[in-house]
């Protein structure tokens, strides 16, 4: 290993041996006031930002309280730690099977709701996937150069929905823009 070589734990390693850390959490440590502020720095950091948008002070903050062995996570990818969840709402439907798809490179199909499914799905996508259950109730999926994930449900609890999944999430509306950290 040399120092600028970053070497990252593989998608089995996250599973047995990682745990979430909260974005509040992470926003703490590095005093940020919001989440746009975060959204910024992880963008920048990774070179997702032009010039124009890019914010090095708060990607240099960002570095300067990253602690040892904390790991950002998968840019372009749903996280392994969503599996359980994942779970939970794609196979919350009477069919119990859900949909999955890479647009880029055109892989698609349906597949039962399972753990090992899923975890299949998430560790061999290419990038950018969506996965719907069956009736498309729900869409979960990644945004390319990003750390986020976007999850629509026709069910106007959405928010009720999302804390009893545990998840940190904003609760956007139809005049969100998919860029709300500008």
């Amino acid at each position: 290993k040399n120092d600028y070589e970053h070497i990252f734990p593989n998608d089995e390693e996250i599973r047995d041996k990682g745990k979430a850390v909260s974005w509040k959490k992470v926003m703490s440590s590095c005093g940020f006031q919001t989440h746009a502020e975060l959204a910024l720095a992880l963008m920048t950091s990774i070179g997702a930002l032009r010039d124009e948008c890019a914010r090095q002070d708060l990607a240099k903050l960002l570095h300067a309280n990253i602690k040892e062995g904390l790991f950002y996570p998968s840019e372009d990818h749903i996280s392994n730690f969503h599996i359980p969840g994942l779970v939970k709402v794609l196979g919350s439907n009477v069919s119990k099977r859900f949909y999955y798809s890479e647009p880029i490179v055109e892989n698609s199909g349906f597949l039962d709701t399972t753990e090992a499914n899923l975890q299949t799905i998430l560790d061999e996508a290419a990038a950018e996937l969506i996965l719907t259950d069956k009736k498309m109730d729900f869409v979960f999926m990644s945004v390319y150069n990003s750390f986020i994930n976007v999850f629509l449900a026709k069910d106007e609890n959405i928010n009720d929905l999302v804390q009893r999944m545990v998840w940190e999430a904003m609760i956007c509306d139809e005049s969100t823009y998919i860029s709300w950290y500008r």
